[in-house]
């Protein structure tokens, strides 16, 4: 089950729920304050240390957009 990030409309509070994917669009009310709140993009970055110790990104390593194949993910960006 994904962990989904929302931010608070009314004072910008940032908090994560664990539901769902049919959930995912469901109202999120702020823990804080009961506002509502907007469902945020959430990215992260996979690295990787070489035999050298340098540091590279893993082209497709953030999870899966749908385009993913044997080279990587469509939607992946080079560094």
């Amino acid at each position: 089950m994904p962990i989904y990030e929302y931010t608070c409309d009314s004072c910008s509070n940032k908090f994560d729920k664990l539901r769902p994917v049919t959930r995912m669009d469901d109202a999120a009310p702020c823990p804080a304050c009961e506002g509502d709140s907007s469902r945020q993009l959430s990215v992260f970055a996979v690295y990787s240390s070489g035999s050298d110790g340098e540091m590279s990104a893993v082209p497709g390593g953030g999870g899966g957009c749908g385009g993913c194949g044997p080279g990587g993910c469509a939607c992946s960006m080079s560094v």
